[in-house]
């Protein structure tokens, strides 16, 4: 069907329209699903890798593109996350085997420090952060399921028209229950690859949080610190430190300096410890960075932070409500959609808010002057349906109603047939919330009308 590269007309069920990028494995195709009537993007692998004789794919690691190819469904499959490109299915018609994954709208976090580099330009760092937060957030997530990424890299990162960050290409991701690559192999992209990942060892996310230091300090200052063939590049990750970012971008505080250099140690026992612990510290680094009072003072107030960097913890009235949290899966939620109307710094005001409320009303009346009008307010007010307030070490307020859950998925059924039962289980089985199930039911309705006459049958606001 893909002989000599030729567009096929369609693929499986799915109607393909064009071409969006061709690479070692195959060709990305836009694609449209007309069970579900919607948009897609289709991953495809070359015929010749997935009819490679088995012996010759033992020989040949090009040939492992396969396995790796099925890895990448089931490790991405397995995650539903806002910062997370999702995966919806893995087919095979004979001679092509396909992924079909969300289609993202906007362009690659490497296209786009391309694009400054051009310009000799460098990204705003509120900007930055904003999306590093996010990316932290995913990875999170993804290390609580059991999936190690192993390739984070500018790449792998897309930034969408509506300005999330988002993680693809778990070709090489490891998963808790897979052999697919031993301690001894030596996999990923070299200039972002953690000393672990060099020196053959078994690695665990914190050689995610390397790569993502070193995405950050390319972001940062437009340069990647590990640079050269790929020798050169080994030396300088396992003997070399880099200079601190403020090195080449002198605006920025010596206190972020030292958080990148942190996630960049040679040893992973000096690495922040998870993710979360990661993006607690940012988080905490950006509100002193937002709250000061004005660009000059910015730098002022850093300064007067220990250095080297402490452990970067919450602030005490933070840490106080650490222990009554919010569902981690509803503050993604309300800082996705808050985001659409002030941006990356959504993540700071959320979360900011969610230490402070005791309740939903609190938390709402907080982030109130954040929205444009009262119908972004009124669906904001919807994903906090269910919820009166944080809960002790982050249990569960309420559960999903069986009665519920069955109405909502013949309701559903209606506009997209019969895989709503899919797309409800799939939807109770990560929130626990009404108002953030409802919403997901609605993402999965393709057109904007079906879509509001849905919000209206679940007694949500029309958009």
């Amino acid at each position: 069907m893909l002989k000599n590269e030729e567009t096929p007309q369609t693929l499986g069920r799915y109607r393909i329209d064009r071409v969006l990028g061709r690479g070692a494995m195959g060709v990305v195709y836009l694609a449209f699903d007309p069970h579900i009537q919607r948009e897609v993007a289709l991953k495809t692998i070359r015929s010749e890798l997935l009819n490679a004789n088995p012996d010759e794919a033992a020989a040949a690691p090009a040939h492992d593109l396969t396995s790796r190819f099925l890895n990448e469904a089931r490790a991405a499959g397995r995650l539903v996350h806002p910062h997370i490109v999702s995966v919806y299915d893995y087919g095979d018609t004979g001679d092509t085997a396909y992924i079909t994954m969300e289609y993202v709208r906007g362009e690659s976090l490497a296209a786009r420090l391309a694009q400054h580099r051009r310009a000799a330009t460098r990204m705003a760092p509120a900007r930055v952060l904003g999306w590093f937060a996010q990316l932290l957030d995913a990875l999170s997530y993804a290390h609580d399921a059991g999936v190690i990424h192993r390739d984070i890299k500018p790449a792998n990162l897309l930034i969408a028209q509506r300005g999330e960050c988002k993680i693809t290409d778990f070709g090489i991701a490891q998963l808790d229950t897979s052999h697919h690559t031993q301690a001894g192999t030596l996999i990923g992209t070299p200039s972002y690859m953690s000393p672990e990942q060099f020196t053959g060892e078994a690695v665990d996310a914190r050689a995610d949080l390397f790569s993502a230091g070193v995405v950050l300090y390319e972001m940062l200052t437009g340069a990647c610190p590990f640079t050269g063939t790929p020798a050169v590049v080994m030396r300088q990750v396992l003997n070399d430190m880099p200079g601190a970012p403020s090195g080449l971008a002198p605006d920025l505080p010596p206190a972020l300096d030292a958080m990148v250099l942190k996630a960049l140690a040679k040893r992973r026992e000096d690495r922040f410890a998870s993710a979360s612990q990661w993006r607690a510290a940012l988080i905490a680094l950006i509100d002193t960075m937002q709250h000061a009072d004005d660009a000059d003072d910015i730098d002022r107030t850093i300064v007067t932070m220990t250095e080297p960097a402490p452990a970067f913890e919450l602030p005490q009235a933070d840490a106080q409500a650490a222990s009554m949290q919010w569902p981690p899966e509803l503050l993604a939620r309300l800082e996705q959609r808050l985001a659409s109307h002030v941006g990356p710094m959504a993540t700071v005001l959320v979360r900011r808010a969610a230490a402070q409320a005791g309740d939903s009303q609190a938390l709402s009346a907080q982030l109130a002057a954040h929205f444009p009008d009262d119908v972004a307010r009124r669906e904001f007010d919807a994903l906090l349906a269910g919820h009166a307030g944080p809960v002790e070490g982050g249990a569960s307020a309420v559960t999903l109603d069986t009665a519920l859950v069955d109405d909502a998925t013949r309701r559903l059924a209606a506009y997209v047939g019969p895989i709503a039962r899919i797309v409800a289980s799939r939807a109770a089985s990560r929130t626990n919330d009404a108002g953030t199930f409802y919403l997901r039911l609605v993402d999965a309705v393709p057109d904007e009308k079906d879509k509001a006459a849905l919000r209206r049958e679940l007694g949500l606001s029309a958009d």
